[in-house]
């Protein structure tokens, strides 16, 4: 014989209520409806489970039985509802490249948790351990398939008691023996070493730092004057911000990236990337 779960719980309740009121009232349903399910449970079993009297509810010896092993199976199909309604979360390893602040990266997070509800998002320590890579696009794994983003220009930073902080923007003339503050990591910014040496501009590098928050304090504290992405820039408290003129202006494309064999990624990066250009992302100009 099949038993009414829903009926079995009208009895939990009742059992533990004492009363059929306020079982009724617990269920969400009418005091009848108690009384009918435990009817049709003696019925049943062809027991008595409850003695009624003015006082409420008494258990009988057959309700002290039959108690746990209601609640054992009440539990087992809850278990069982939860299951097969939840799926198993998949996990999708996503990379940032290491010089990019994390506020621009909060909008990713947003748009996946929307395309992805189920699925969980795990920061990986290098890119080859992800699915998914937000990098500029000179940084990204040789083989990925890779969606521009947004461009943010290279800017001068400078202390603010610097003697060169009145000037509008900086030219390669304004660079000859100027302190500078080196970021050896970062492949632009070597680049642009590169470049002042072609032209002849002799440098003074006066500190180097391997981390950008390092920088940033570097160039507050008054050692020198770097060269950073905008969006770090940003996050120098003591510091004056100059556009690069002429051909120091120069800026790296942000975008998403994924193995250009990674089907289903490549669909998700178009739809993350329709979705995120049209986000507000703080951003020099989208691509």
């Amino acid at each position: 014989m099949l038993f009414d779960l829903r009926a079995l719980g009208y009895f939990v309740a009742a059992y533990e209520e004492r009363s059929v009121t306020t079982a009724a009232r617990r269920c969400f349903v009418a005091q009848p409806s108690i009384s009918m399910a435990i009817k049709g449970l003696e019925d049943a079993l062809d027991t008595v489970l409850f003695e009624r009297s003015r006082q409420g509810l008494a258990p009988t010896p057959a309700a002290h039985r039959l108690y746990p092993r209601a609640c054992s199976l009440l539990a087992q199909s809850s278990a069982m509802v939860r299951d097969f309604r939840d799926a198993p979360r998949e996990t999708l390893g996503v990379f940032l490249q290491d010089d990019l602040m994390v506020g621009p990266a909060a909008p990713l997070f947003a748009q996946i948790a929307d395309l992805l509800p189920n699925t969980l998002v795990r920061l990986t320590a290098t890119a080859q351990e992800a699915r998914l890579r937000l990098v500029a696009e000179h940084c990204k794994p040789p083989g990925d398939t890779f969606v521009s983003l947004w461009r943010e220009p290279y800017v001068m930073l400078l202390p603010e008691e610097h003697p060169l902080r009145f000037k509008k923007k900086f030219g390669l003339a304004d660079l000859q023996g100027v302190p500078l503050l080196e970021w050896p990591y970062c492949p632009l910014h070597q680049s642009f070493i590169r470049l002042l040496a072609e032209r002849g501009i002799a440098l003074e590098v006066q500190a180097s730092a391997a981390r950008e928050e390092l920088l940033l304090h570097m160039v507050d504290s008054g050692l020198g004057v770097a060269v950073v992405p905008q969006s770090h820039a940003a996050h120098a408290r003591r510091s004056v911000t100059r556009p690069l003129d002429g051909p120091l202006a120069f800026s790296r494309h942000l975008g998403l990236a994924c193995d250009a064999s990674d089907a289903p990624m490549l669909a998700l990066l178009g739809r993350l990337a329709d979705s995120l250009k049209a986000s507000v992302i703080p951003q020099s100009s989208v691509a």
